[in-house]
């Protein structure tokens, strides 16, 4: 699981339960952009509450907290995708998205403790839970919503080149079509022996090089293959035909990034801020999802 934590000073418990809950809060899965509405969106204010979902549909959870916890799910119904940071971080509560995808018909509880992680049942402390059904929707894809549209690929077959995650800056510059980002996916090895699991986490940069999102998902080493980030709100708008850029890095060396000499054609890859190979071109192995 994600740990995603930002070392900053306690606050009072008042601001905890309120923050980004109360102020303008819409509908649960209700909002403004046609991508958003294919979102489940929850917040504080409704802990406790019950709500039904769509197999394959997108369920995010916003809550304020010193650090991003560990959620707790009672059935396979609910799987968590992805855990990102609001970026940039607040000084004091960060805003954490809690990313899950309606994975199989049936009932789930989720939830997730606020303020200790753990002691979470500790008297005094905050734990948001909800209850969600998944059904079967007539007419609805099965398929995660954050990966439904392929937008840039890289096809190129692999010939076991790849790069050890820890202790370097890797980067893949990508051009994508549609106007919002959903989901990225890279194709990760397991490099070294190690942990059965480690975290890894992706950045999306935007053309000028400043970081537009961070995400992390706990990846195990039997299934690391083709790594899934979700992206928050439904997704990230991003402009067609500029270049932005995904980063991955995880603090365990156990993983290492596919690449190939060549490959996708609408950008490159780079190794601490040079060209990953002398005197060659070359792109990590990944895809990335969108939408209109």
């Amino acid at each position: 699981m994600p740990t995603l934590r930002v070392a900053f000073p306690l606050v009072g418990l008042a601001f905890l339960w309120t923050s980004f809950g109360n102020a303008g809060a819409q509908e649960a899965g209700q909002s403004s952009t046609i991508a958003e509405q294919q979102v489940l969106s929850l917040n504080y204010t409704n802990n406790g509450q019950h709500f039904a979902a769509a197999l394959g549909q997108q369920i995010e959870i916003t809550l304020g907290a010193k650090g991003a916890c560990e959620p707790q799910v009672s059935s396979p119904a609910i799987r968590l995708e992805s855990v990102a940071l609001d970026w940039p971080p607040d000084p004091g509560i960060s805003t954490y998205f809690y990313i899950f995808d309606a994975a199989a018909q049936g009932e789930a509880q989720v939830k997730v403790p606020i303020t200790d992680c753990s002691n979470p049942d500790l008297p005094g402390g905050a734990t948001f839970t909800v209850t969600i059904r998944v059904g079967q929707a007539a007419g609805e894809p099965s398929a995660p919503y954050a990966s439904r549209t392929t937008d840039q690929a890289n096809p190129a077959l692999w010939k076991n080149a790849w790069v050890n995650l820890e202790g370097n800056f890797l980067r893949q510059a990508f051009t994508p079509s549609l106007p919002r980002l959903t989901g990225v996916e890279v194709e990760l090895v397991v490099g070294n022996p190690g942990p059965a699991s480690a975290e890894v986490t992706m950045r999306l940069l935007n053309p000028k090089g400043e970081v537009l999102s961070v995400v992390s998902k706990t990846v195990a080493v039997g299934d690391c293959g083709h790594v899934l980030f979700v992206l928050p709100k439904g997704g990230w708008p991003v402009s067609p035909g500029q270049a932005y850029s995904i980063e991955v890095s995880c603090g365990r060396g156990v993983f290492g990034w596919k690449y190939v000499v060549g490959g996708y054609k609408n950008g490159a890859a780079s190794f601490n801020g040079k060209p990953l190979v002398r005197d060659a071109r070359c792109t990590f192995l990944f895809r990335t999802f969108g939408s209109s």
